[in-house]
């Protein structure tokens, strides 16, 4: 396991993911990568430890910018992604819901595929992902 920040994680993930060429595609990429960061900020942070909830806090008194995706690692980032797709956090715009269950979901299996959270500890949150997935699917479709 490569012992990286949320931060770390994710400039490497959405660079990975430079393959969408199309503009729109582009921006929409990045609206969706915009949210996810103020949903770890503002909204993750509640299903943290108390111990890490802590330390946060800590680092928000030394002014840190955005203090979960410089303290908090991939195993965090991992657990924080089934609540990025539930209802109340899905993003209004048809084709940005899609882009957004997409990325979370390429993101999950990417974290354990690059081997940056260990498999049997984190495996549970990867299956809660796909079903958050799949559930957010069914309601984009409706």
């Amino acid at each position: 396991m490569d012992p990286v920040n949320a931060e770390t994680v994710l400039r490497r993930f959405f660079a990975c993911s430079g393959h969408v060429r199309h503009p729109e595609s582009l921006l929409r990429y990045e609206r969706v990568q915009c949210h996810l960061r103020d949903y770890l900020e503002h909204v993750a942070v509640a299903r943290l430890s108390t111990a890490d909830r802590e330390l946060l806090e800590l680092e928000r008194q030394f002014g840190t910018a955005e203090p979960y995706v410089q303290v908090m690692g991939a195993r965090e980032l991992l657990h924080a992604l089934p609540d990025f797709l539930g209802a109340s956090q899905l993003l209004p715009d048809f084709h940005d819901r899609l882009a957004q269950i997409s990325v979370a979901s390429r993101l999950a299996q990417w974290l354990c595929s690059r081997r940056l959270v260990q498999r049997e500890d984190s495996w549970g949150d990867v299956v809660l992902t796909r079903a958050a997935a799949e559930q957010a699917r069914r309601s984009v479709a409706l």
